[in-house]
This record gives structure tokens, sequence and C-alpha cells, in this order.
């Protein structure tokens, strides 16, 4: 994706750590601890900076109300409700770019084209190749593979550029990322508990808090992915 100017604070305790980081882990001394490193300082960063302001909660929010209703009102009124029935026979692509241009089609900023794309992705990964496919989606699986897409790809579009400037060809950028996609999604995934989700308004001040206290828990987990810890075994 590349940097984007005025994305991120041009002076910060935190983001200047963060981007020191990622310098140290984009040299030729590459290795996966100091890609934890940077992962942590950027979750640091991130958290201070960004976290609170981000759309992804009402996304997620919207998205997550919508499983709801198919699970307890079935396909047909919630096709009704939401106003879908032009995407309701559309597969693959075109059918997440329908779900992309009714739950996330504000990207008057840089967060809201992260958030869409992150989406984007999910529904990918997912494997939501029709509209009744919906129905097998797990709320908790969908948070948790949602939140995940959205870190790495805010990753990548803070630091893809400064980490291209420092590699002989895009294959190694391209190994760098995928390392730091699956330390992102290993970490999140053991360290974030979402039990059964009740069922709940996701746009309601509770539903809101919900999304945002588990985006925090994963920002939090991230922060000290780069510590080392020593087992007693004593």
């Amino acid at each position: 994706m590349g940097t984007s100017k005025g994305y991120i604070p041009p002076k910060s305790s935190e983001w200047c750590q963060a981007k020191g980081a990622v310098t140290r882990m984009s040299g030729t001394n590459y290795s996966k601890d100091n890609a934890k490193k940077a992962i942590g300082k950027y979750a640091e960063a991130y958290s201070k900076t960004h976290l609170g302001h981000s759309s992804f909660s009402n996304v997620a929010g919207n998205f997550l109300d919508l499983l709801n209703d198919i699970k307890n009102n079935g396909f047909d009124s919630t096709i009704a409700k939401y106003g879908l029935d032009s995407i309701k026979n559309k597969n693959g692509s075109e059918l997440y770019n329908g779900i992309l241009d009714y739950f996330s089609r504000d990207i008057s900023t840089i967060d809201d084209q992260i958030v869409r794309d992150s989406l984007y992705d999910t529904l990918e990964n997912m494997e939501i190749d029709t509209f009744e496919s919906l129905n097998d989606i797990e709320s908790e699986d969908f948070l948790i593979t949602f939140i995940i897409n959205f870190v790495v790809k805010n990753f990548e579009e803070c630091f893809a550029e400064k980490i291209l400037s420092k590699q002989k060809n895009i294959d190694r950028y391209d190994m760098i990322i995928e390392d730091v996609e699956n330390l992102i999604g290993d970490r999140i995934l053991a360290d974030t508990k979402i039990n059964d989700i009740l069922k709940m308004d996701f746009l309601s001040d509770d539903g809101q808090a919900y999304i945002n206290n588990i985006c925090k828990l994963s920002y939090d987990s991230l922060k000290t992915i780069g510590e080392v810890y020593y087992e007693n075994l004593d």
C-alpha cells in the first residue's frame, strides 16, 4: 500500500520508536525477533494515537448485526430489512463489493479504506461465496478474523514504504510481511479469547464498547510480543 502522508503523526515519541524498530527489522540482519519488536512498538503507537478514532467498531457492529438477523429471522426478512436484494444472487467478488458498499461505503479517511479492505479480506478468508453462506459464519470467528486482517493491513499501510526501501527485491518484502501477518495472527488467536458472543445490538453503546474492548485487548497483547519471557523450570 505504501505509507500515506499525514496518516501517522510526524512527531510522536511512540511513532519514532516504531519507525526505528521497523528500520532495524528491515535491514540485512532481519529476524522474527526484530519483527516482533517492530509489531510491539507499532501496537503501542497505534493504540495511543489512532485506535480510539477508528471506524472499525462501527463496521464490525453493522456486520455482526447482519449475521444475527440472518440466524434469527432468516434470509428473506434480513434481505428486506437491509435492502440487499441487489446482491442476494451475487457470488465471489461481486458479493464482497456489494457488502462493502453497504457496510463500509464511507472511505473519507485512510482508516476507512483499511477497514474496508480488511472486511473484503475477511469475507474472502472465510470463503463467503454466496449470500446464503453467511449463515455458516460464527460471529466470534468473524470478529477475530476481521481484527487480525485490520491489524496486519494497518501495519503494512504504515510501514510498507520504509520496508520496501531496505529490500533488494519484492520477494524479500513479501516474506517479511508474511512473517508479520503470521506473528500477529498467532498472537491474537492465542491471547484474545472471544467466548460465545451474547445476542446483543452491536451498534448500541454496549455493543460498541464490547467490540472496542476486544480490539484493545488484541493490541494490548501485541504490545508485549517482542518481550523475552524466561520459563521457571524449578
